[in-house]
């Protein structure tokens, strides 16, 4: 990561001393030229006095950890316009090879070379570069300051043939991966579970990821999720972050009873955690099973779920939605072997980055998950992957704000204009 830093900046510094020495721009040459270094300056100077900063305070170990995201952040505010800069020097210089070279392989009458010198000469994608490079600097900025708050309610209406009756119109709430750790303050995270009040769901369900490394981050918060209410209660899983596997600890009884104390806090909230259980919602003589699993992905990440236990007992034909943290277990595990209808999970962030609309949804993290935001559908069983409530490394969110879903069950066939669903 280095290696490639300090190549973006001195091929940067190569573009910009380029851009900044022809015409109008050249006045400007100097203060650009000791600003792009004076960037570099200021985050060495940063860096060393944060480190410094959180090595010598007297922190607990989650916080040391929260703010080392701004130490992520502080070198991705310089880093990234810096290498989309770079970027685009890069592709005038092999615009000016091209053109060279094909002004040497067909030569061709003296107003058309004067056009091709021209063009080669151009400072076009320069100028763009710097274009680019301010507006990733002014995201980066957006999603730090502003992005990581913006809570979005996320309305899907789910469509199921052997919907139970009583269940048409059953309004439940999804949030998932609020790393409480990563708050250095309960009023954002008061805000968006305010949110989820205001929908008044008939049920509401936490798909994993309270915290980033242990229970101790959840204390302070106990309070502001005590104030959720829902008709048929509050169920929640334990994701990945939740299984103690991201710190250290003197032995395994230490990591067992934290792990502990962390489903102990959710129920204080006011949760039933479903560790490889199930329970049975009913409304008259109708009903559906919800169960839960602890924590299933793909190597590296633990497989602590084990839905057979989730299951057993479970009547044959019952509708079933199943809390799995992990949005690989339901191709892996959830299709093949049971017959649940509806999977939500989270996990994915959306990498926090990324553009999420109502049209059309892309992120990095799609290399990674074939399912990371959204609805999937196989057949008539569904995954909802809703992309997180919170955040972790970065402390911000470009494109990917973060999510409430709200889900309305209905019974039957969806109209025609939502085929999909």
């Amino acid at each position: 990561m280095l290696l490639c830093y300090l190549l973006a900046d001195i091929y940067g510094y190569r573009g910009m001393r380029k851009l900044f020495s022809h015409g109008r721009l050249s006045p400007l040459k100097n203060f650009v030229l000791k600003t792009y270094w004076l960037a570099d300056f200021l985050l060495v100077i940063f860096l060393a006095g944060w480190v410094i900063h959180i090595r010598t305070g007297q922190l607990e170990a989650y916080v040391q950890y929260r703010k080392f995201f701004f130490v992520f952040a502080a070198f991705l505010f310089v880093f990234v316009p810096k290498l989309s800069f770079a970027l685009f020097v890069l592709l005038y210089d092999v615009k000016r090879i091209l053109l060279k070279q094909s002004g040497r392989v067909f030569p061709s009458q003296s107003r058309s070379r004067s056009v091709m010198m021209r063009w080669r000469r151009s400072l076009l994608f320069p100028a763009l570069g710097l274009i680019v490079a301010a507006m990733t600097f002014s995201l980066t900025l957006y999603g730090v300051g502003f992005g990581r708050y913006d809570f979005r309610v996320e309305p899907v209406t789910l469509w199921f043939e052997d919907l139970p009756g009583a269940f048409d119109g059953y309004r439940v709430v999804q949030f998932s991966d609020t790393h409480l750790g990563s708050y250095s303050q309960t009023d954002a995270v008061e805000a968006g579970l305010q949110l989820i009040s205001y929908l008044e769901p008939d049920l509401i369900l936490f798909t994993g990821d309270l915290v980033n490394n242990e229970s101790l981050e959840a204390e302070k918060f106990l309070e502001a999720f005590r104030n959720l209410e829902a008709a048929d209660g509050l169920f929640s899983v334990l994701g990945n972050h939740d299984m103690g596997d991201y710190r250290s600890w003197g032995t395994i009884q230490e990591k067992v009873a934290d792990v502990d104390r962390l489903v102990a806090l959710q129920q204080e909230m006011g949760f039933r955690v479903l560790r490889n259980e199930h329970a049975c919602i009913c409304r008259g003589q109708d009903s559906i099973i919800l169960a839960g699993v602890d924590n299933w992905g793909l190597p590296p990440f633990g497989q602590y779920g084990d839905l057979s236990a989730a299951l057993e007992g479970v009547p044959a034909h019952a509708f079933m939605i199943l809390l799995s943290h992990d949005p690989s277990h339901w191709r892996a595990q959830v299709l093949p072997q049971t017959d649940v209808h509806l999977t939500l999970s989270g996990h994915t962030h959306g990498m926090q980055l990324g553009v999420s609309t109502r049209f059309f949804s892309w992120s990095p993290v799609q290399l990674l998950y074939n399912e990371w935001s959204g609805l999937y559908r196989e057949g008539e069983r569904k995954l909802y992957v809703n992309r997180g409530f919170g955040f972790l490394s970065f402390p911000g969110r470009i494109g990917m704000p973060p999510e409430i879903t709200l889900l309305t069950l209905r019974r039957g066939s969806p109209p025609d204009k939502t085929p999909f669903l």
